[in-house]
C-alpha cells in the first residue's frame, strides 16, 4: 500500500489542525492551501527577550514558495525567511516565516 499525503492532510483538515492560507502570485489567481501553522516561543537573551519562530508546513502539490513571497495566514502577514525545505520524502514542505508589521 502506497503512502498518500493527500489523504492524511484532508483528514489533518477535517479536525481543524490545519491553518487556511494564501498566497497571491504577481500573476495569475490567489492560491489558497492549507497548512501546519506554527508560533512556537522562545526564550533567548538568558531570558530577557521573547521571541516567536514563525513557520507553516504544507503540502508540496499545494502550492510553490520561494523566499521572499508574502503569505496570509491566521489573520497575518508573514514573509518566507529562506528557501523552504522538503520534509520527509518530498511530499510535505516546511517555509520558515517571518511577521511583517500591519
Amino acid at each position: 500500500m502506497s503512502f498518500h499525503a493527500e489523504r492524511f492532510w484532508s483528514a489533518f483538515q477535517g479536525v481543524g489542525m490545519l491553518d487556511e492560507a494564501s498566497y497571491q502570485p504577481p500573476v495569475g489567481d490567489l492560491v489558497v492551501f492549507s497548512g501546519g501553522f506554527k508560533r512556537p516561543d522562545q526564550v533567548v537573551l538568558d531570558g530577557m527577550v521573547h521571541t516567536t519562530d514563525y513557520s507553516i508546513e504544507y503540502l508540496a502539490s499545494a502550492v510553490e514558495l520561494k523566499r521572499g513571497f508574502m503569505i496570509t495566514v491566521a489573520g497575518g502577514q508573514y514573509k518566507v525567511r529562506q528557501t523552504p525545505m522538503a520534509n520527509g520524502g518530498g511530499e510535505f514542505v516546511t517555509a520558515l516565516l517571518e511577521k511583517v508589521a500591519p
